[in-house]
Formats: structure tokens, sequence, C-alpha cells
């Protein structure tokens, strides 16, 4: 029983980790699965594997493209539809092989791969052709050319694409029998000497279409030259217009009236396009074309069910075609609505990108009008703080010097005042003194002379006195009644003075120890040399100095 559940164990343990493993298998195919490498690998291997596998190479188109789709990677997804188009054009199914065409042009106008829009164009053109639509192919070779044109001129080594569109419009105008337009686009191919056709495209593409042109211009002899060495380039290769040259051959064979050779080189491309799946569309012409060489060759029974045989299948090619011209625009009337609808749609979100993009606009014109409103209010606001500082500042002094003026004058006033009122007392005591002397005259006291003498000598240092405290007070007084009245005497300044305090003129006789009379006549002079007329108070005026 213990080995029993033993075994079991093991077995469980075995089977969680098989089962561990599985999981961690399929989490990392998974994971490699959902990768750009590997389905950009799966395209590569659907390309290569195309001939021989068509319709798995279809499927691995179809499964990259929509993992591409949903990555919204246009590039990728153009390779997968030019591989699925080529794919159903081989196999004859010519509509869908347009509808792919479209569907890959369409979104190659929205990409920037120049390369992939030479492509499209240059196999538009080789659909078209298939219907005898001379002018529509035209039209997408003609743009091919530009395009690759403007490749050629970003870059002169991008000479490949260029190359390929010279080829096909020259293939083109040689089926419209325009030869020497076709010779020289063919050789436009050799755009400078330094340019090797062998590395841009097959060399013997260009020999065979070069051949083909002189066979029909009847020169047989270059033209074998160039398709024999088209065929020997070719052997063994996988070349999709191998067919061609070999009917080519055929063709110049038969010119020549060389039967056997041409019925040699007609089954020749034959066999290829049965055997290799190459171009099967021209298989009704070489069956057509067998069927000649045996009626020239007069085996009526051959060439008839040669041409039986071409005819049936000239039949089914043209019934295939026709019922493809009938899809053609059915898929391309639903390929332009469909293109309508997405203009419409784009035409749309294009008016809802400029709605938003105006009002973006508007938003940002605002933000900055809000911004530059904020910088002239704070410059405003700033200019008017400095200019109330500056104001406060003025009022300020203004307030300064007016109370410092105020304050001067008051002290002025006050030391003026002082001044007077010394002078007063100095007169009071010079009237006491001289009424002491009067006394003593009187009595005849024997030192009324020597006090007489003394007295008179103060007197005489009185006004000194007088006018050292004037000065003090009022020191600018006479610097300014000179300058105003330079011919006024020291005498005459010395009344001014004494005008300024307002003293009377009995006073200033007394300082001045002169005669009431005499202040009179000084106040007289003073006025004619002042100018003053009669109206104008002299004291009002010395008092404004």
């Amino acid at each position: 029983m213990k080995l029993y559940f033993r075994y079991l164990h093991i077995f469980i343990l075995f089977f969680y980790i098989h089962t561990g493993l599985f999981c961690q298998n399929k989490a990392g195919k998974n994971h490699i699965q959902d990768s750009t490498a590997y389905y950009t690998n799966e395209i590569e291997k659907a390309i290569a594997e195309s001939k021989l596998f068509p319709d798995k190479s279809y499927r691995m188109f179809d499964v990259s493209k929509a993992y591409f789709e949903k990555k919204r990677d246009t590039v990728h997804m153009v390779y997968c539809l030019l591989g699925m188009s080529e794919i159903q054009k081989k196999k004859g199914k010519f509509s869908r092989s347009f509808d792919h065409l479209w569907q890959a042009k369409y979104l190659s106008d929205f990409s920037k791969n120049k390369a992939q829009k030479v492509r499209i164009r240059i196999d538009l053109a080789r659909l078209y052709d298939e219907f005898n639509m001379n002018e529509q192919s035209v039209l997408h070779l003609e743009e091919s050319l530009k395009i690759a044109k403007e490749i050629y001129v970003l870059d002169s080594t991008q000479v490949k694409h260029l190359i390929s569109s010279y080829m096909y419009m020259a293939v083109r105008q040689r089926k419209s029998g325009n030869h020497h337009k076709a010779m020289q686009y063919l050789d436009s191919c050799f755009i400078n000497p330094s340019i090797k056709l062998e590395k841009s495209v097959e060399m013997p593409f260009w020999d065979a279409e070069r051949g083909k042109i002189m066979q029909e211009l009847k020169q047989y002899g270059k033209a074998g030259t160039y398709l024999h060495l088209s065929r020997k380039h070719t052997l063994g290769k996988q070349a999709n217009y191998r067919p061609n040259i070999s009917m080519y051959l055929g063709d110049l064979k038969k010119d020549l009236g060389q039967k056997d050779s041409a019925l040699y080189f007609y089954n020749e491309s034959l066999s290829l396009s049965r055997d290799h799946g190459f171009r099967n569309d021209l298989e009704a012409e070489v069956l057509r074309k067998i069927a000649e060489v045996y009626s020239m060759s007069g085996e009526k029974g051959l060439a008839y069910d040669y041409l039986v045989e071409s005819t049936r299948t000239a039949d089914r090619i043209l019934q295939a075609k026709n019922q493809t011209n009938s899809e053609l625009f059915q898929i391309k009337d639903t390929y332009l609505k469909s293109i309508s609808k997405k203009d419409a749609l784009l035409e749309q979100k294009n008016i809802v990108i400029e709605k938003n993009f105006q009002i973006q606009r508007r938003l940002q014109i605002i933000m900055g009008l809000l911004i530059l409103l904020g910088i002239v209010i704070f410059i405003v606001v700033r200019t008017r703080l400095k200019l109330k500082k500056t104001v406060l500042r003025q009022k300020e002094a203004e307030l300064h010097a007016k109370l410092t003026s105020e304050r001067s004058k008051n002290e002025i006033e006050l030391k003026s005042k002082q001044l007077t009122s010394y002078a007063l007392q100095l007169i009071d005591k010079d009237s006491a003194i001289d009424e002491l002397l009067d006394m003593l005259k009187k009595e005849g006291s024997p030192r009324y002379k020597s006090l007489f003498s003394k007295y008179k000598k103060g007197s005489k240092d009185l006004w000194n006195e007088f006018n050292l405290q004037f000065t003090q007070v009022n020191s600018a007084f006479y610097d300014k009644l000179k300058e105003l009245h330079p011919t006024l005497s020291s005498t005459e300044q010395k009344h001014c003075a004494l005008i300024k305090l307002n003293l009377t003129t009995k006073d200033m006789a007394r300082i001045l120890n002169i005669e009431p009379h005499s202040v009179h006549v000084s106040r007289s002079r003073i006025r004619k040399k002042m100018g003053l007329e009669r109206s104008q108070n002299l004291e009002n005026y010395i008092s404004s100095i």
C-alpha cells in the first residue's frame, strides 16, 4: 500500500512538472508570436515560398497583416498587401489582386515610404495592362517615375526604383508601338556611367526588351544577340519573365522562317507557363503562335488543334477577365466610397483639430494678454508705490524744512526780542546815567567831569556791543543788504539794522548817540538810495530782507 502511494506521488509530481513546462513553452511561444520580429520573419518566409506554396504564403501574409494592423504599422501592412496581390494575380484572380493593391495604395498615401509608392503604382500599371487599359497604365507609370526621381534626387545611390519605372515605361511604349520612346526609356536605365544595371535590376529583362524591340523593327541580328543573352542569364532561375524570353525567341525564329526553332522556343515558353506557374496569361497567345507555325508548315490538323486549344484558353481567360472587370467596377466603387467616407472622417477630424488649434491659439493669446496685463498692473502699482514714497519723502523733507525754517525763524524772533530787550535795557541804563550826571552837574559836584568823561567813553562802546549781538542773530542781513544796495554807507547800514528791530527814532538816536532829527534825515537818504516809492513802507521792506 505504501509503495502504491509512493508511485502515485511520483506520478503527480511528474504531471505537475510536465504541465508547468508545457505552459512555459506555450507562453514562450505566444510571446515569440506576439513580436514584430516574428511577423517580419513570417513575411520574408511568405515571399520566399509564394511560388511553391501560394495558398500557405497568402495565409501567412494575411495573419501578419492582421498583427501589423493592430500595431498600426502601415509599412508592414503594405508589404503584406503587395504579397497577397501578387499571389492572387498569379492565380488569375485579378479582382482580388486589384483590391489588395488599392488598399495598399490608400495606406501608402499616408506614409512616407516612397519606395512602396513606386512599387504599388508599377503593379497597378501592370494589372491595367492585362486589361488593355493603356491610359490608366501609363498614368500610374508616370506617377511611379515621378516618385522614383524624387527618391533619386534625395539619395543618388537609390536607383533601383527609378530603373524599374523606366523599364516598365519602356514595355508600355513598346506595346503601344512607340519603339523610339521605348528605346529612350531603356537607355535612361543607365542614369550615369558608374551604374551597373545588374546591381539594380536583372540585366536579362533589359536585354529581352531590347531584343523584342529589335525583332519588331526587323533588326534580327541584334534581336538574336540580345534575346539569346537574356535566355542564357535566366536558365535555371526563377524569373517571372522567362516565358516571355522564350516566346520572343519563337517570334524571332518564325520571322526568320526557322519553324523548328520557333516551335522549340514556343513549347519552352508553354512548358514554363504550365509547369512553373509563370505568366498563365501568355498560354493562349503561345498556343495561337504554335498554330500559326504548323499552318505555315502545312500541318493543318495540328494547327487546328492548337488553335482550338488557344481559343478555349483565351475564352477561359477572357471570361475570367470579364468577370474581373465586372467585379472591378464594384470593388472600385466600394473602394471610392470607402475613401470618400475616410476622407469625410479625416475632414471632420481636421475641422476638429483646426477648431482645437484655434481655441488653443485664443487661449494662448488670452494667457499672453493676462500675463501682459499682470505685468502692466505690477509696473503701475510699483510705480505708484514709488511715487507715493517719493511724494511722502518730499512732504517729509518739506515739513522738515518748514519746521526747521519755523524753528530758525522763531529762534531769530526770540533772539531779536532778546536783542531789542537788551537794547532797551541799555537805553534805560544810559538814560539813568544821564539823569545822574545832570543832578551832579546842578549840585556842582567835583566828580562830575570825571564821571562825564567815563560815560562818554561807555556810550561809544554801546554801539559796538549792540552790533556784535545783532550780527550773531542776523548773520546774513548785512551781506544781503550790501548785495541789494551797495551804495549804502556803514552808518546807514547801522540805521537799517535798528529799523529791522522796530526801535523808535528816540531809541535809535540814543543808541547811535545822535539827535532824533539826524535819524529822520538818515531815513530819508536810505529811502532814496533804495529807490522806494512813497507808498512803500521802509520798515516793512527792511524787515523782509
